[in-house]
C-alpha cells in the first residue's frame, strides 16, 4: 500500500469515526432542543440563547483556536520532531491560560455592564440573567483552556476518543433535558449550571486521556522566547478572526435582540441548532482532512495539498446540499413534529442560515486550515476577519433604517461571499493556488449540480406538495436527495468518478 493509499485510508476511517459521533449527536440535540425549549420557554430560551449563547457559539469558536495549535503540532509531528512537540504543547496551554484570564477581565467589565444596561431582557428575569452569564464565563474559559487537548487529538488524528468523548458529552446533554424537567426552581438557572459543569467533567477527560496517551501533554514550565513570540502571534491572530465570527453571529443575536426583544432570539436559536446538528455532517468530513492539509504543506506536497483543499470544499459541498435542500423544503413540516412550540420566523431563519452555510463552505475550512499551514496568517486574518466583522454595525444601520427582521441575514450572507474572495485571494498569494482549477475542480461542479436540482426541487414542491403532510415529507425528501446525487454523479465528480468505482469493485470482490 502506498504512503497516499495510506492516508487515504486514514481519513475514510477517521471521517467513520466522526460520522458515528455526529448520527448520535444529531439525534441527542434535536431531543433535548425540544425539551428544553419546552421547559424553559420561548422567552427564557431566548434569554440563554442572547445571554449564554458565548457557550453555543464556542463550537465554532474551539475549531478556530484550535487549528493554530493544530498547525503547529501537526507541523512537527509529520517531521517526527517530538522534542519540538513537547515544547509547543506547554506553549500552548500557557497561552490559551492568558487568553481565558483576558476573557474574564473583559466578561465581568466590558460584558457584564452591556448586560445589565443594554441588552433587552425583562427585569423578573434580569437575576438569572446575570447567573447565566457568570456560568456561560466559566464554560467558556474551561472550553479555551481545553483546545490545546483537543489539538493533540486531531494532530494525532485519533478520531475514535474524539468521537467517544463527544458521544459522551452528548449523553450528558440528555441528562441534562430530563434533570430539568425534573426540577421546580428557575430551570433557566439550574440549566447554566449543569451545563457548567458537564464541561468541567469532559475537560478532566480530555486531560486525563492525553496525559495518559501522549507524552507531550505532560506539561512542563519552561520559557523560549522565540517559541512563545510564534504561537502567541499565530493565536492572537487566529484568535482574532474566531472573535469576528463571535461578532457575526453572537453580534448579529444582540442586536436582534434589541430591536425585537427574546423571542426573536429562541427563533434564532432553534435555527442555530438545526444549521450547527447539519454542519456537524460537514465538520466531521473536514476534521479529518485537516491533518493532511497541513503535513502535506510540511513536506512540501503543494500540488497534493491544492488537490486535497478543493475536493474537501466540493464534497462538503454536496454533502450540505444533499442535506440541506429537504430541511428547507420540509422546513415547516419539520418543525411542527420537532417542537410543541415553534418560535415566529424560526422556519425562514433556518432557510437563511443553511443558504449562508452553503456560500460560505465553497471559501470554506480546508483553505482556513491551508492558509493556517504556511504560518502567515497576520494580513489573511486582518482583511477577512475585517470584512466579518462589519457584519455588526451594517446590520445595525440597516435595522434602523427598516426594521424587517431578515436583513442581517441578508447582510450575513452578502458578506460571507466577500470574505471567502478574499481568504482566496490569500491562498493565490500565499500558496500559488490556482483560480482556474478551482473554477473547473469547485466552482463549475457545483454551479451545475445547484442549477439543476435545485430548481426541479423547488418545482415540485410549489406545483404538487404545497400542504405540508408526511407523505409530502416523503417524496419531496427523496425527490430532491435522488436529483442531488444523479447530478452530482453526472456533472459533479467526473474526476473522482473513476476512482470511486474501483474502490466499489474491490470491496465487492472481498
Amino acid at each position: 500500500m502506498t504512503e497516499q493509499q495510506s492516508n487515504n485510508k486514514r481519513i475514510a476511517k477517521n471521517t467513520l469515526f466522526l460520522y458515528t459521533r455526529m448520527i448520535l449527536i444529531m439525534l441527542v440535540t434535536l431531543y433535548t432542543s425540544r425539551v428544553i425549549l419546552a421547559e424553559l420557554g420561548v422567552e427564557d430560551y431566548g434569554i440563554y440563547n442572547v445571554v449564554g449563547g458565548v457557550v453555543m457559539m464556542f463550537s465554532f469558536l474551539n475549531a478556530c483556536m484550535s487549528s493554530s495549535t493544530q498547525r503547529f503540532l501537526t507541523f512537527e509531528l509529520g517531521k517526527n520532531n517530538q522534542s519540538k512537540v513537547n515544547a509547543i504543547f506547554s506553549a500552548s496551554l500557557n497561552i490559551h491560560i492568558i487568553i481565558a484570564l483576558i476573557v474574564i477581565i473583559a466578561a465581568e467589565s466590558i460584558g457584564l455592564y452591556f448586560l445589565n444596561t443594554s441588552l433587552n431582557i425583562p427585569n423578573n428575569r434580569i437575576f438569572a440573567a446575570n447567573i447565566v452569564f457568570q456560568f456561560s464565563i466559566l464554560t467558556f474559559c474551561i472550553n479555551v483552556i481545553q483546545v490545546p487537548y483537543n489539538a493533540v487529538l486531531i494532530a494525532h488524528e485519533k478520531m475514535g476518543i474524539y468521537a467517544y468523548i463527544s458521544i459522551l458529552e452528548a449523553l450528558f446533554k440528555l441528562a441534562i433535558a430530563y434533570s430539568i424537567s425534573l426540577v421546580s426552581n428557575d430551570k433557566l438557572i439550574i440549566y447554566s449550571i449543569l451545563i457548567f459543569i458537564m464541561q468541567l467533567i469532559i475537560r478532566f477527560i480530555y486531560q486525563i486521556y492525553c496525559r495518559k496517551h501522549f507524552e507531550e501533554c505532560h506539561f512542563k514550565l519552561f520559557y523560549d522566547k522565540a517559541l512563545y513570540k510564534k504561537l502567541s502571534g499565530f493565536a492572537g491572530w487566529n484568535l482574532f478572526g474566531s472573535i469576528a465570527w463571535i461578532i457575526k453571529d453572537q453580534g448579529v443575536n444582540i442586536v436582534l435582540n434589541i430591536f425585537f426583544g427574546p423571542s426573536i432570539n429562541a427563533a434564532r436559536g432553534v435555527a442555530l441548532q438545526v444549521s450547527s446538528t447539519v454542519m456537524n455532517f460537514i465538520s466531521n468530513f473536514q476534521i479529518a482532512l485537516n491533518p493532511q492539509i497541513t503535513k502535506n504543506y510540511a513536506n512540501g506536497e503543494i500540488v497534493q495539498m491544492e488537490k486535497l483543499v478543493y475536493t474537501g470544499i466540493k464534497f462538503s459541498y454536496f454533502l450540505l446540499l444533499i442535506i440541506s435542500l429537504p430541511i428547507c423544503l420540509n422546513i415547516d413540516y419539520i418543525l411542527a413534529l420537532w417542537l410543541e412550540e415553534v418560535p415566529l420566523h424560526s422556519n425562514s431563519f433556518i432557510c437563511l442560515i443553511l443558504i449562508d452555510a452553503l456560500m460560505g463552505i465553497l471559501f470554506g475550512v480546508p483553505m482556513m486550515t491551508s492558509l493556517s499551514a504556511t504560518g502567515n496568517i497576520k494580513q489573511y486574518q486582518i482583511v477577512v476577519s475585517s470584512i466579518i466583522i462589519m457584519i455588526l454595525p451594517v446590520s445595525y444601520i440597516v435595522l434602523s433604517i427598516n426594521d424587517n427582521v431578515m436583513l442581517p441575514f441578508y447582510i450575513i450572507i452578502l458578506f460571507t461571499i466577500l470574505s471567502g474572495i478574499a481568504r482566496f485571494y490569500f491562498c493565490i498569494k500565499q500558496i500559488r493556488f490556482n483560480l482556474k482549477k478551482y473554477i473547473q475542480l469547485v466552482l463549475l461542479p457545483t454551479f451545475i449540480v445547484s442549477l439543476i436540482s435545485i430548481p426541479i426541487s423547488l418545482s415540485m414542491k410549489y406545483t404538487f406538495y404545497t400542504i405540508p403532510s408526511f407523505s409530502s415529507f416523503m417524496i419531496l425528501t427523496s425527490i430532491s436527495c435522488l436529483t442531488v446525487i444523479i447530478t452530482v454523479w453526472t456533472f459533479g465528480i467526473k474526476n473522482e468518478k473513476k476512482m470511486i468505482l474501483e474502490y466499489i469493485k474491490k470491496k465487492l470482490k472481498y
